[in-house]
């Protein structure tokens, strides 16, 4: 019997004690202590990114300007630049080193044909506003993104690395 009670309590230490001895990643695990998606991520492509909007004509620039947005990709290690107007984006085609560019989709295919004059020839990434699901796909099979007003910025990241990997194959 008094061994009974010597094994039970040693039974008990150890395991109100397990909770100290945990593995590398076991701390993750815990309620409320992961990584958050922001806090982790790292592009895999890094770019340079020029912001193009212009803030009182289109809906979908508000998404793109959203400072929560501009933090995730300069987070994920992005290099962005936010231009309002046209002369400034022009220059900034000719001058700097641009990888992509996000915009609006009703400025999308003027930018594009503007981007591909450019030295760098930076891809286009439009943004809509609230598209009927004819307008997504013909947005999609022209640029090879989809990308809303209502995403979420992992998924602004998500289309970036797509985007940055194809310009890597191309080269």
């Amino acid at each position: 019997m008094r061994m009974c009670a010597v094994l039970s309590w040693i039974v008990l230490v150890a395991v109100v004690q397990a909770d100290g001895v945990q593995a590398c990643g076991d701390k993750f695990l815990l309620v409320g202590r992961g990584v958050k998606f922001r806090q982790a991520y790292a592009a895999i492509y890094p770019a340079s990114i020029v912001v193009y909007a212009h803030p009182e004509q289109h809906n979908a620039a508000k998404a793109i300007l959203d400072p929560r947005l501009q933090s995730s990709l300069k987070t994920a290690g992005h290099r962005v630049t936010i231009v309002e107007d046209d002369r400034a984006l022009a220059r900034t085609l000719e001058s700097d080193r641009v990888d992509l560019v996000l915009t609006d989709v009703a400025d999308a295919d003027r930018i594009a044909r503007q981007a591909e004059s450019s030295p760098m020839r930076p891809t286009v990434l439009p943004v809509m506003f609230e598209p009927t699901k004819e307008e997504a796909k013909a947005v999609e099979a022209r640029y090879s993104c989809r990308l809303t007003n209502a995403d979420r910025p992992d998924r602004y990241l998500a289309a970036i690395d797509d985007a940055m990997k194809a310009r890597k194959k191309k080269k």
